[in-house]
């Protein structure tokens, strides 16, 4: 009887996951835990292993579909098993309660859909190739070579022989634009070919142009409506004198001789603020009425990245150094951007900080993270001109803006928070008590 591994849940907050590019296809042999596809989901692309071993019998969709999670994803069973009556998609268009023949392993029914399309633009006869790779499976290079030695292939966007990179949603206006993704040179993050790396998509009638959200834009969708909608919130703001706080991520800087990113220093100044004030590191529990203090910082740091907004988190904040916690943000970040980053690094956050001043923001009123009770934005520094002892000075003044939780944090609360993250921002070293 043939095993069906279901799509699993990535993470707690995943509901569905979108088929990125499939590593095997029908008639494939496969061993346990090879890799089998890559699904993004709300917050990464990740690659899926199988827990069976066996002949795959049927996929259960093409690249660009959306699959619930729960719902069939593969079909491993033996070589010529009656395949279950499932909404699994074969390579052909058999129905779903008949026996499968065993196949040459040349036949096109064994490849990837990428490289039947492969076949097609290049007009290669598949039953003609002979197949190289294991078990006479056809690769790319067998298509390739046997398009002939004349044309002229483009330098791959990625490493030889590996899947071209690209989003589901590239994926799909390259497919509505007849464009091969083979013959574009990737712009993106390790060579990933991005919306702007196609020719600009035929405009419908009235001059417009639709895009489905990605997975990922729809999660954050999601979150910050039921985050409006179901958190009473409120922003308060203070300036700050960002002088001292400039001169100490330039000293730690030289000294580390590395990338040290402003965060990093304000979130070493910020978690003793945060011990000071234990609601502003918390929640409330809606289906309890209780609050739930947190006993660990960790602290979401925003990315902006090509596909939006990511969160992740830095684990165990308190217990690093400026550098150690440079190190991880640096790595954090990179991972964020590349969509390589893990499901379990983009949840737990107890605070979050959102350097807005990266984009050339002054001051912003974020929307609260659901999970938390605060989220602190830093604004760009800007110039201003103060009165120090009767004499104008110009200072670097930065606008710190943090959004709370109304139902467990009050105004005064929020002042208090906020007016003593000032001082340790104007004066490090109040960081050392």
């Amino acid at each position: 009887m043939a095993d069906i591994f279901a799509l699993p849940a990535i993470g707690d907050a995943m509901v569905e996951g979108e088929i990125v590019e499939w590593f095997v296809a029908v008639g494939d042999v496969i061993d346990l835990d090879q890799r089998i596809c890559a699904i993004e989901t709300d917050k990464s692309v990740v690659e899926l292993t199988t827990p069976y071993r066996g002949t795959v019998l049927s996929l259960g969709g093409l690249p660009g579909e959306v699959l619930q999670v729960g719902a069939p994803l593969l079909a491993v069973g033996a070589s010529g098993e009656i395949a279950a009556a499932t909404p699994l998609a074969s390579s052909g268009p058999a129905p779903a309660e008949t026996t499968r023949t065993p196949e040459p392993t040349i036949a096109s029914p064994v490849l990837s859909p990428v490289l039947r399309k492969l076949a097609q633009e290049l007009h290669v006869d598949l039953s003609a190739v002979a197949g190289t790779g294991h078990g006479g499976r056809i690769t790319r290079t067998d298509v390739e070579m046997a398009a002939g030695p004349t044309r002229e292939t483009p330098a791959p966007a990625v490493v030889a022989d590996g899947p071209t990179r690209a989003m589901p949603k590239v994926r799909k206006a390259a497919r509505e634009a007849s464009i091969s993704l083979h013959d574009r040179q990737g712009s993106g993050p390790d060579g990933a070919i991005t919306l702007s790396d196609l020719e600009p998509g035929k405009l419908a009638a009235g001059g417009e142009r639709r895009e489905r959200l990605s997975a990922m834009r729809r999660s954050i969708a999601r979150h910050l409506t039921e985050s409006a909608q179901t958190i009473p919130q409120f922003t308060s703001t203070i300036d700050v004198d960002a002088t001292a706080l400039i001169a100490t991520r330039t000293a730690i800087r030289e000294r580390l001789d590395g990338p040290v990113p402003i965060d990093a220093v304000i979130m070493a100044l910020l978690v003793p603020v945060l011990r000071d004030h234990p609601i502003v590191n918390a929640r409330l529990d809606d289906t309890t009425d209780e609050v739930v203090y947190f006993d660990r910082f960790d602290l979401g740091i925003a990315v902006d990245t090509p596909d939006g907004l990511m969160v992740p988190v830095v684990t165990d904040a308190d217990r690093r150094d400026v550098a150690g916690t440079a190190a991880e943000i640096v790595r954090l970040a990179a991972a964020a951007r590349g969509r390589t980053i893990q499901p379990h690094e983009l949840s737990g956050a107890t605070c979050t900080l959102n350097n807005v001043g990266a984009v050339g923001i002054e001051s912003g009123t974020p929307i609260l993270p659901l999970g938390t009770s605060t989220i602190i934005a830093i604004g760009a520094s800007r110039s201003s001109v103060q009165l120090r002892d009767g004499n104008p000075v110009e200072v670097p003044l930065m606008t710190v803006c943090a959004t709370f939780d109304h139902r467990i944090i009050d105004g005064g609360d929020a002042g208090r928070f906020l007016t003593q993250l000032k001082q340790h921002l104007e004066v490090p070293a109040l960081g050392l008590l």
